[in-house]
């Protein structure tokens, strides 16, 4: 094969990766369908949508912001407008619910311009409460404290319905794909390439003329727009939704996600999902037990594989090709 060929064949392996997870977990209604298994990996499937959002940002850009489960929220709630004040169907909310959260995600960067490290984060944090407060009084638009709990009746999305356990995870698989396979396309990018170099040394970046708070309100209203998306599927997912399910320990989970897969790896937020999403349930931990197990794992993981369990795989590809390298000399 020649050197060209292989290059080829190196770009697109990431590609391929995502689609050959993609059909695997396409497969699963077939291997193990039981509604409880299929209810968990949907949950799993939209938390590592939303989450890849927050990775990209805070992997790719540096920026890290506690409102991201804010701005998930946001697209639950608008999705939850457009249904039953307005009568809009699934698929036409779902380019207003992400419209929403890309304006969201950019107001959030605005601090930014301003602040920088834990002084910008802190007011994420504020910026989530806030939204919190303004979610709970708001009653005629969101509930108030009871939320929403009806949605329009039988819809159907690429030909399935949305109220079937078994479509509708079918549905999320096939988002998830999309979702993943954008980001790869730009983590590969130029652009992906520009926002690495400005995490790295933003005043380089701008003196080399580079318009850093620009693409940072750019990162940052792409990333609002995955978790609106990722909430509108939660939406539809659960069928009723109230303020406290958006509040900032949810954007700890989505953190600790990230943290688990590995900020810096495409597929890190999804590994991380599935462990956050299926470890208790088969472990038989209770909620209160499992918060404490996975606060001791996210210790444990910062002092031995800071870079999340992916690189955990790295390491042992290195071990093992190590031998053989010697060898050959």
């Amino acid at each position: 094969m020649s050197s060209g060929s292989r290059s080829r064949l190196r770009r697109a392996a990431p590609y391929g990766g995502v689609l050959l997870l993609g059909l695997i977990a396409f497969l699963l209604p077939q291997v193990s369908p039981t509604s409880f298994v299929l209810s968990l990996a949907t949950t799993a499937l939209i938390y590592a949508i939303a989450a890849a959002g927050l990775g990209f940002l805070w992997g790719q850009s540096g920026q890290l912001s506690l409102a991201h489960a804010a701005v998930f929220g946001i697209g639950a709630y608008t999705a939850a407008v457009c249904a039953k004040q307005l009568g809009l169907s699934f698929a036409a909310s779902l380019p207003i619910s992400a419209g929403v959260g890309l304006v969201a995600g950019a107001l959030v960067a605005l601090p930014s311009l301003r602040t920088s490290g834990h002084y910008f984060v802190i007011l994420t944090f504020a910026v989530s409460e806030v939204i919190s407060v303004v979610e709970m009084r708001w009653e005629s638009l969101t509930g108030g404290v009871n939320g929403v709990t009806t949605l329009p009746g039988a819809q159907t999305l690429f030909g399935l319905r949305l109220a079937g356990r078994a479509d509708y995870y079918s549905i999320v698989v096939i988002f998830a794909v999309v979702v993943f396979l954008v980001l790869c396309l730009l983590m590969r990018s130029r652009w992906g390439i520009l926002l690495r170099s400005m995490r790295e040394n933003p005043d380089l970046s701008t003196s080399l003329g580079i318009n850093v708070p620009i693409n940072r309100v750019i990162v940052f209203a792409l990333s609002g727009a995955i978790a609106a998306l990722a909430g509108q599927l939660y939406l539809y997912h659960v069928k009723s939704i109230a303020p406290e399910a958006f509040m900032s320990n949810l954007s700890i989970v989505f953190l600790l996600v990230v943290l688990l897969g590995g900020k810096s790896y495409l597929l890190g937020p999804a590994a991380g999902a599935i462990i956050y999403v299926f470890l208790p349930e088969y472990i038989g931990l209770s909620p209160v037990r499992s918060q404490i197990a996975f606060g001791v794992i996210l210790v444990v993981m910062i002092l031995t594989a800071p870079d999340g369990v992916l690189s955990l795989i790295g390491r042992l590809r290195e071990r093992l090709r190590g031998p053989r390298t010697e060898a050959g000399a």
